[in-house]
């Protein structure tokens, strides 16, 4: 065992025996302890509900109110002291590898085939004895000399170990080192590993609280004054690592030149480009990064996410989860090789920065989703307006984009934006006069510019469009947006009706369209649940707003539609089982309050009778 793991000091990650893990702020006497020289460790506890404070107690000389610590969380639960002998401060990587990784010939977990002690009841009420067969066949592909990929997730790594030399015999070969959740949290430590495996390919740090690597630790320094760095590590992972600024990430281009992939989800990097500064922090080096991972760091503008514009092999780029309000066109030669681009949960306000994405030259594959400028559409409807304002996706939300949808998602989207501009110019002038042709061109000209890829889209599907024969043509022909479906029902008392097959406007509300299903197929409206397909190969997709249209939810030319029946018995067990649930939800909340208030009043109960005592003790 290494000494490093016998001293705590602040900062140190520790775990209890329940497998709770904390952060050490403190270390000290505690002026509400008996013994007042004996030293605590102040912890904050990761799940703010596993401590008894805030860092703050109740002085036993004096009664006074004493903080030995400030928790960053806001729970008034996030805090403990124990004692430091009672502190778990993880172990070294190669007694976890050791532990995780056995040897052939170390003890069977269950000699003879069979688990000891361990048993399960059959249905008759007997004993049943756990048998585990294949333990040594298993074990030969568990030989750390025979195998490049460890996963030691959540072991209690805390630091390299005094012998680091033993790392690089027992593991120099390993390619992928995956060290999530574990208790490191010094950077030193983690250059103290890595220096020694050599191989090394790929690192998983996630949910390790090491913060910034500022300075640049000693460890890290070695490396590359001794080898160049880490040359042949190409992925890194830094998700949720406590990391508070972008800026000394700049100094990872010297210690990790050959970097392909970089995931520094959940962590801060708000300072990326600060709000009285006209010029950005570019995140200029690492030559070879292909995909960064910026997801949930706090992202508030665009001009933060041109920051990584000039990463010269960038390829992807997620920055999911973030507050980003819009997308700026491309210039030169920003973002000039980017071809995925993820965005989703961010807090777009208009369609423009959408239309934007037209600028990125090589851009792809696009993930949009859980926006404001989508949440009033259906998913269908909001795919469909994707992809027709972006004119390269051909890939959407993980999703192939096919020739056919293309085609109905353009022609769906010409045929309203044409609507758009017939009720706008019909709106221009009294009612009793002729529209003024300025106005009419004013307005014209607002609904081209929120939708800049109308007049090519419409140059384009022209002649599928437009209605033969003369007076045919301009916005108001476009805006006839009628489609062709066929419905089908799927009840069992109308099964076998013959289909029927319809040309609606897709302005026809879901309502209206039940009451035709009605009319036809003898189901009461309150009894149906509709759903269609675009084409054969589409997934079903529920058409379940009663007030919505066609169109809303993306029903375009050639689609089937679906009724069934409503399994009425299931639909109220599912109430029945949902009132039980809310009932019992409800009673634990009740004796949740309950006992609070009477944890609260006990607490005041022994405030109270100790400030008596002092009361007592003063007038004595």
């Amino acid at each position: 065992m290494s000494s490093f793991a016998l001293t705590p000091k602040l900062g140190s990650r520790i775990s209890d025996s329940d497998g709770f893990l904390g952060t050490v702020l403190y270390i000290g006497p505690v002026a509400s302890a008996k013994n007042q020289s004996e030293v605590y460790a102040g912890i904050e506890w990761d799940d703010d509900t596993r401590g008894k404070h805030d860092g703050s107690v109740i002085s036993r000389a004096d009664k006074s109110i004493v903080r030995h610590f400030k928790c960053e969380s806001s729970s008034q639960t996030a805090g403990s002291f124990v004692k430091s002998s009672k502190l778990n401060l993880g172990i070294d990587f190669c007694t976890t590898l050791a532990e995780r990784y056995v040897t052939v010939d170390a003890p069977l977990l269950a000699p003879g085939n069979k688990f000891e002690g361990c048993v399960a009841m059959t249905k008759k009420g007997r004993s049943k004895q756990i048998e585990f067969y294949g333990e040594k066949k298993i074990r030969e592909y568990q030989q750390v000399d025979k195998i490049t990929k460890v996963a030691l997730r959540g072991a209690g790594v805390s630091h390299a170990g005094d012998d680091t030399e033993r790392i690089s015999e027992y593991a120099g070969h390993l390619t992928e080192v995956d060290l999530q959740g574990n208790m490191l949290h010094e950077w030193e430590e983690v250059g103290k590993i890595i220096n020694q495996l050599g191989s090394l390919e790929m690192l998983h740090l996630n949910a390790n609280r090491l913060g910034d690597p500022t300075p640049l630790p000693k460890s890290f320094q070695d490396s590359i004054s001794l080898t160049g760095g880490y040359k042949n590590l190409k992925r890194l992972v830094l998700n949720s690592t406590n990391m508070s600024s972008w800026t000394p990430l700049g100094g990872f281009t010297s210690v990790f030149p050959n970097l392909e992939e970089l995931y520094v989800a959940s962590n801060d990097f708000s300072d990326i480009l600060t709000s009285t500064s006209s010029t950005s922090l570019k995140a200029t080096g690492f030559p070879c990064l292909r995909l960064l991972d910026v997801s949930g760091c706090k992202l508030t503008s665009w001009s933060q996410v041109k920051c990584f514009s000039d990463l010269p092999k960038l390829e992807s780029l997620v920055m999911n989860e973030n507050d980003v309000e819009g997308i700026e066109k491309v210039e030169g030669e920003e973002f000039k090789n980017l071809m995925v681009l993820q965005i989703s949960g961010n807090k777009m306000k208009s369609w423009e920065g959408v239309d934007n994405l037209n600028s990125f030259k090589k851009l792809k594959n696009l993930r949009f989703g859980n926006s404001p400028i989508t949440a009033v559409m259906g998913g269908s409807e909001a795919r469909a307006v994707i992809i027709a304002r972006v004119s390269a996706v051909n890939y959407l939300n993980g999703s192939p984009v096919t020739s056919k949808e293309r085609l109905e998602a353009e022609k769906m989207y010409v045929r309203r934006v044409a609507r758009e501009l017939t009720m706008a110019q019909s709106t221009v002038g009294d009612e009793n006069t002729t529209p003024n042709d300025e106005k009419n061109e004013e307005k014209k000209r607002e609904v081209i510019a929120r939708h800049p890829m109308f007049e090519e889209l419409a140059k384009k599907h022209a002649a599928s469009m437009m209605p033969v024969g003369e007076g045919g043509g301009g916005a108001s022909s476009l805006s006839n947006d009628t489609i062709n479906v066929t419905i089908h029902s799927m009840a069992a008392a109308s099964c076998t009706v013959e289909p029927m097959s319809k040309r609606l406007p897709s302005s026809l509300g879901i309502g209206r369209l039940k009451q035709m299903c009605k009319r036809t197929f003898k189901l009461d409206i309150d009894l149906q649940i509709l759903q269609f397909k675009a084409d054969k190969d589409s997934m079903l997709q529920p058409l379940d707003d009663d007030n919505n249209s066609l169109g809303y939810f993306g029903v375009c030319d050639g689609a089937q539609i679906f009724m069934n029946e409503i399994d009425v018995k299931a639909k109220a067990r599912e109430a029945e089982i949902k009132r039980k649930q809310e009932e019992e939800a409800k009673e634990r909340m009740i004796e949740q309050e309950e006992g609070a208030k009477m944890m609260t009043k006990a607490q005041q109960m022994q405030i109270d009778k100790e400030r008596e005592g002092v009361k007592a003790a003063t007038k004595r």
